[in-house]
């Protein structure tokens, strides 16, 4: 062998050698490389496991807001309902007292002016029976004793009729 083809060898050796380290080499980094891959793919999955865990929380904590609220409406709802009915059943109770009131007084006005009436009329009639006694005695003893009789009689045979 010629001393070029021992150089030539040495250097094909070289090259070989060099190709190899480059090889291990590039191993080694796509090795890291993957590694790295590996590392950010279970971080980034962690990150998002723990993203959707705070998503999850924020939502459920919005819907019990939301559910708290909406209850508290409801019931602040049914509150101003039962207010405005008390209200509505006040009104309702204070009108039936006034017109209950206004019958009151009504009533109370016409048994009055009827009783001042009945008193008048009554009045009248006992003037009149008196200047009636007074101007003629005679008749008024016979009508009264005419009136006595007839009221025993009817007595007398209501009690008789009642017996049988």
């Amino acid at each position: 062998m010629s001393q070029h083809e021992k150089e030539a060898k040495e250097v094909v050796e070289n090259i070989k050698n060099s190709a190899k380290d480059v090889a291990d080499h590039a191993q080694e980094a796509a090795e890291d490389v993957l590694d790295t891959a590996k590392h950010a793919a279970k971080k980034a999955a962690h990150a998002a496991k723990d993203a959707g865990e705070e998503i999850q929380d924020t939502v459920s904590d919005t819907y019990q807001r939301v559910r708290r609220t909406a209850s508290e409406a409801i019931d602040e709802t049914g509150r101003h309902l039962r207010d405005a009915e008390n209200e509505y059943n006040r009104q309702l109770i204070d009108d039936l007292a006034r017109r209950a009131q206004d019958l009151a007084e009504r009533s109370i006005n016409f048994w009055a002016d009827s009783s001042h009436r009945a008193r008048r009329q009554f009045q009248t009639a006992a003037d009149a029976t008196t200047r009636y006694v007074t101007e003629q005695p005679g008749r008024s003893v016979l009508i009264a004793a005419a009136t006595g009789a007839a009221l025993a009689t009817a007595f007398f045979l209501g009690s008789r009729s009642r017996k049988k």
